[in-house]
């Protein structure tokens, strides 16, 4: 074969050559590029002065003496808290909640305000509410180690922290702390745990006397039933 016919057959192969290499090399145009990972979001910055979050719990009797927290943040040492403008006496405090018990007042919503001692204060409109406890008892005379029938009512929004709230069989004058070991009342006793309304059906003691069912909230009993006579 002569040497003219061999030069176009080289020139070919090695168009194709290149051809296939510069096809081979470095990304394919139609192939899409990968977008760099989004960077995560930031944390969001904690306020840098005093915030209130919510008062636990939300209601309380009318009398007073009922143990209030209200969490927030960036609370001082030194601060204090007013129901409806009037200060509470503090009775614990961290950064994130303040612990205070209550003074009687009148029915109603009021305002839960917290200062702290370099002038900043926050408020939570009518996050609290003064409310009217009750209970009651039927029959109110029975015979030893017979029953009746105790109810409740109470406002909404107390909770369940411990138990929450209970009631308790007391004898007519017996003061509130008995010194009983369960810390509650030698007798009977039931958690009530928030719920605002009931009745429960009870075995009165087998001792003749009179007794009564108190609700206690709080420091002490909010409401008392009538007395009943075990006869």
């Amino acid at each position: 074969m002569t040497l003219d016919r061999l030069v176009p057959r080289i020139v070919f192969a090695g168009v194709l050559g290149l051809a296939f290499i510069a096809a081979g090399c470095g990304e394919s145009p139609t192939r899409p590029t990968p977008s760099p990972p989004s960077p995560p979001p930031a944390a969001p910055t904690p306020p840098a002065g005093l915030t209130l979050q919510v008062v636990t719990p939300s209601s309380g009797p009318t009398s007073g003496r009922d143990f209030v927290r209200v969490y927030g943040l960036n609370i001082q040492d030194g601060a204090s808290v007013a129901f409806d403008g009037v200060d509470a006496a503090v009775t614990r405090k961290t950064s994130a909640y303040i612990d205070a018990r209550t003074s009687a007042h009148a029915a109603g919503p009021v305002d839960v305000t917290v200062t702290n001692p370099d002038g900043e204060t926050r408020t939570l409109t009518a996050s609290y509410t003064f409310g009217v406890f009750s209970i009651g008892a039927a029959p109110t005379a029975v015979s030893p180690g017979g029953t009746v029938t105790v109810s409740w009512q109470t406002p909404s929004g107390r909770g369940c922290q411990g138990g929450g709230d209970w009631i308790a069989i007391y004898r007519v004058g017996d003061p509130d702390e008995t010194g009983a070991a369960n810390g509650h009342s030698d007798l009977w006793y039931e958690h009530v745990c928030g719920v605002p309304s009931g009745s429960w059906t009870v075995s009165v003691p087998n001792e003749l006397g009179v007794y009564e069912f108190r609700f206690m909230a709080g420091a002490g009993s909010v409401a008392r039933s009538e007395p009943v006579a075990v006869e």
